[in-house]
């Protein structure tokens, strides 16, 4: 399984259209919560963490309908990812689990 960092820049949008963004995402399988070793954190607005049997661009696509449903304009870039480090974020209030 293939993992992916994925950032959408809502070009205008304010906090209630990335809210809107986040509840469009997690239908579509993104998620903001990222699960390390020793706690979940929470991705900044616009950035989401996707798991799954495709490509970046597959996954640029998916993420693409979401966003396109704000209204709003809007950029995208997805990044398969190989290994990540944290550093600052938000702890989310989700437990962490192996």
């Amino acid at each position: 399984m293939s993992k992916f960092m994925v950032r959408v820049n809502l070009l205008g949008g304010d906090s209630e259209g990335y809210e809107r963004l986040d509840d469009l995402m997690q239908r579509k399988g993104f998620s903001r919560d990222l699960l390390g070793k020793k706690a979940m954190y929470q991705l900044p607005n616009g950035e989401y963490w996707y798991s799954g049997q495709s490509s970046a661009s597959e996954v640029r696509t998916v993420a693409a309908a979401a966003a396109g449903k704000t209204g709003l304009e809007f950029g995208i870039i997805a990044v398969k990812v190989d290994g990540w480090s944290v550093m600052g974020l938000k702890k989310s209030e989700a437990p962490a689990s192996e």
